[in-house]
């Protein structure tokens, strides 16, 4: 089974919040299902972790990056990479008027809209997120 998973599942799954995310991470990793991501999902990922478990400001966050902080390069290499690993990274080939079409229409984030556009471009019709605003998507079943 093809699925897009969310940043919001796994977030859940590194921070240990949802048990649907465990499942979801855990069929990837057992190859029942095939687990694909895009950049957006990448960022959103380690800069929410980031955010989760430091507590610091996107603000500090980005100084101590310039810095090139060991702490927050442990951190994501560490807990955040090999998470990553286990999914296919679908590139993004989107114009910015079907960004903003589908916002328009669905009434959806951008981040949110080019993830639901990726899915119909790559024909990937089910998407594991914890977000509802997918379920306004007609091409996308949301599990769990």
């Amino acid at each position: 089974m093809k699925v897009f998973v969310d940043s919001s599942i796994i977030l859940a799954f590194l921070v240990g919040q949802d048990e649907r995310a465990y499942r979801i991470i855990g069929e990837v990793e057992d190859r029942i299902t095939t687990g694909y991501i895009n950049a957006i999902v990448i960022d959103e990922v380690i800069y929410g972790y980031l955010r989760l478990v430091t507590r610091l400001s996107s603000r500090r966050i980005r100084q101590l990056l310039a810095k090139r902080d060991k702490k927050l390069i442990e951190i994501i290499k560490n807990d955040v990479e090999p998470i990553l690993e286990l999914f296919i990274t679908l590139p993004i080939t989107l114009e910015p008027h079907e960004v903003v079409e589908t916002i328009k229409e669905y009434g959806l984030m951008p981040a949110d809209s080019i993830i639901a556009l990726t899915c119909k471009h790559y024909g990937i019709t089910t998407i594991a997120t914890l977000d509802e605003d997918f379920k306004r998507v007609p091409w996308l079943k949301v599990i769990p």
